[in-house]
């Protein structure tokens, strides 16, 4: 399982990540919250979230 954070003081809460994942292992309550890794098991190291995060909050072990 690799470790996927989101830095919670560059996040801008845009859901980049969230709409991004092609495997959907980000969620978000809401609009107006940071959105939390919640299956990081199904990760397939594709990079979309770290490349696609417009503030580069997404943090990945393999990138």
């Amino acid at each position: 399982m690799p470790k996927i954070e989101i830095d919670q003081n560059l996040c801008t809460k845009c859901g980049t990540c969230v709409s991004n994942c092609p495997v959907s292992i980000f969620q978000r309550d809401d609009e107006d919250s940071i959105p939390q890794v919640i299956d990081p098991d199904n990760c397939i190291l594709c990079g979309m979230c770290v490349d696609n995060c417009p503030e580069d909050a997404v943090k990945h072990e393999n990138f």
